[in-house]
């Protein structure tokens, strides 16, 4: 796998009083076409929620980071993308009209799919957090999060060594 046209992005982190905070910089290997011998593939995003609004602001954010967008609203249309189309990584809200991000989860597994599932939620509640990680969720990203905190999550989700073995983790590293 060769990454081209690789481009560094500067994103304004926002401090919380202890001095930490200021901008991150970090490349982003996805902006250009992943290529696989001689052919190319645009990495892609599948967005899952069933508020507009958040499909909407969660596309844009992966679209910031250089990947194509399939937009879902139901845990249904989430399923055919999946079953239909290759995707690089999913974005899913915590609670959907018809099901959950666990629904998703199940359908990844079932899939025999490597696709990392990054779980956006408005409450943030480490609860919850601890639950979708030990269902199989590469993170647990409260939202609307500071922009460059999930497109950071994204970029670890498609590049660090813990997305290769995400459907180990769950299972050898958590027990609820």
């Amino acid at each position: 796998m060769i990454y081209s046209h690789c481009k560094t992005r500067t994103y304004q982190r926002a401090g919380n009083g202890d001095g930490h905070g200021g901008s991150l910089d970090f490349t982003f290997p996805w902006d250009a076409s992943i290529r696989y011998g001689k052919k190319s593939i645009a990495p892609t995003a599948l967005v899952v929620s069933s508020d507009e609004h958040v499909v909407q602001e969660l596309a844009e954010i992966t679209e910031e980071c250089g990947l194509a967008a399939f937009l879902a609203f139901t845990v249904g249309e989430g399923k055919r993308i999946l079953e239909k189309k290759r995707v690089s990584v999913v974005v899913c809200d915590d609670r959907l009209i018809d099901g959950q991000y666990a629904d998703i989860l199940s359908e990844t597994a079932r899939l025999r799919l490597k696709t990392p599932v990054i779980v956006v939620s408005p409450t943030g509640d480490w609860s919850d957090y601890l639950k979708a990680i030990s269902a199989g969720a590469f993170d647990y990203v409260a939202f609307p999060a500071i922009p460059g905190d999930l497109a950071w999550t994204v970029h670890d989700a498609l590049t660090s060594p813990a997305a290769r073995i995400l459907k180990d983790r769950a299972s050898n590293f958590f027990v609820l």
